[in-house]
C-alpha cells in the first residue's frame, strides 16, 4: 500500500499499437520446414450467473481495496491484464484539476501515470479529449482511425507518438455523477491480442463488460477517496466533523477537553494540508472526498 501523502495513480491514455489497420496486416510466413505460428488463445469471459455475481461482490465491497481487488480480479478472467481508474470531484474546465485532487488506482506503470497527469500531457492527448468529451465505452482503434482520416491535431500526434502502442483495449467514460466531478476506466489486453478481436470480444460480453464498470466505478467514487491532499490526522478530523455537525471551537473544547489553542492548531493544520483558506472549505472538501465520520480512511493497492 502506498504511504500517505503519496498519490494513488490511475492511467487511461497509455495505449498500445494494436488496433484494426494492424490487426489486417498479414502474418509473416514461417521460413521452409517450420510451423506456422499458432493464433492467440481466445480472449476468455465469464458465464452470465457468474458475471452477476462478480457484480454484487464489488456492491458489497467495504473498502476501495475490496472492490478494487475484485473488480482487477474479474476484468482479467474477461482477458484484460491491466487495468486502471480515475475519479475527481475538482474538474475544472476541461482539465481534471489538481492532480494531488484525485483517486487514481493503476495495476502498473505508477511513475509514468504521475508524469503524464502532472506534467499535463493528458490535456492532449485525442484519448483524453474523447473521455472528457463522451460517456461510453471507446475502442483504442479509435484514435488511429481519428490519425488516418487527419483528424488529430500535431500535439495530439506527438502525445500518441511519444507514448507508444503496444496492446489493444478499451476506454469507458462515466456519466458526471456530480457536478465537477468525472470517472473513467482503462481496460488492455494481453498484448498478442489485436484490436480486432478485442472489439468483437467486447462487442460478445458488452453487457456484463459495461455493467461491471458501472458497478465499480459506482462503488468506487462513494467509498472515501484517499487522495493525497486529505490525510489528516485523527485530531484534525474530529475536529472538522465537530464543525461539521455544528459546533463552535469554544463546544469542541468542551467536549474534547482540549486546550482553545489545541483546537486552533488542529484546524489550521487541517487547512494547510487540505490547501484552502477556511474551515467550511476545509469541511467542503472533506465532505466531497466522502472523508466525514471514517474511523479508518483505506488506503488502495497500486
Amino acid at each position: 500500500m502506498p504511504k500517505a501523502g503519496r498519490h494513488v495513480i490511475l492511467t487511461i491514455l497509455t495505449r498500445g499499437p494494436s488496433n484494426s489497420d494492424m490487426s489486417r496486416l498479414e502474418r509473416p510466413s514461417a521460413p521452409s520446414g517450420q510451423a506456422r505460428p499458432s493464433a492467440p488463445p481466445a480472449l476468455p469471459g465469464l458465464p452470465p450467473d457468474e458475471s452477476l455475481a462478480r457484480a454484487v461482490g464489488i456492491a458489497a465491497a467495504e473498502t476501495i481495496e475490496t472492490a478494487w481487488q475484485r473488480f482487477v480480479t474479474t476484468m482479467r478472467d474477461f482477458g484484460f491484464e491491466r487495468v486502471n481508474y480515475g475519479y475527481t470531484r475538482y474538474r475544472i474546465g476541461q482539465s481534471i484539476g489538481d492532480p494531488a485532487d484525485a483517486m487514481f488506482l493503476s495495476t502498473h506503470a505508477l511513475e509514468q501515470v504521475i508524469r503524464f497527469h502532472t506534467s499535463g500531457t493528458y490535456l492532449h492527448s485525442a484519448d483524453y479529449r474523447w473521455t472528457r468529451d463522451n460517456v461510453g465505452a471507446c475502442s483504442w482503434g479509435w484514435v488511429h482511425a481519428e490519425r488516418a482520416a487527419g483528424r488529430l491535431s500535431p500535439q495530439e500526434i506527438a502525445v500518441m507518438d511519444r507514448l507508444g502502442r503496444g496492446r489493444a483495449g478499451y476506454t469507458v467514460s462515466f456519466p458526471v455523477g456530480a457536478p465537477r466531478s468525472k470517472g473513467a476506466l482503462g481496460l488492455a489486453a494481453a498484448r498478442q491480442a489485436t484490436q480486432d478481436e478485442v472489439d468483437a470480444h467486447w462487442a460478445a460480453h458488452h453487457d456484463a463488460l459495461m455493467t461491471l464498470a458501472q458497478m465499480a466505478h459506482l462503488k468506487l467514487s462513494q467509498l472515501p477517496l484517499p487522495v493525497a491532499t486529505a490525510r489528516l490526522t485523527d485530531r484534525q478530523r474530529e475536529c472538522l466533523q465537530w464543525i461539521a455537525d455544528g459546533k463552535t471551537q469554544g463546544d469542541i473544547v468542551t467536549i474534547t477537553g482540549m486546550r482553545p489553542s489545541t483546537v486552533e492548531r488542529h484546524l489550521r493544520l487541517a487547512r494547510d494540508t487540505l490547501r484552502v483558506e477556511t474551515t467550511a472549505q476545509a469541511v467542503a472538501k472533506l465532505a466531497f472526498l466522502n472523508q466525514l465520520w471514517v474511523t479508518q480512511l483505506d488506503e488502495s493497492p497500486v
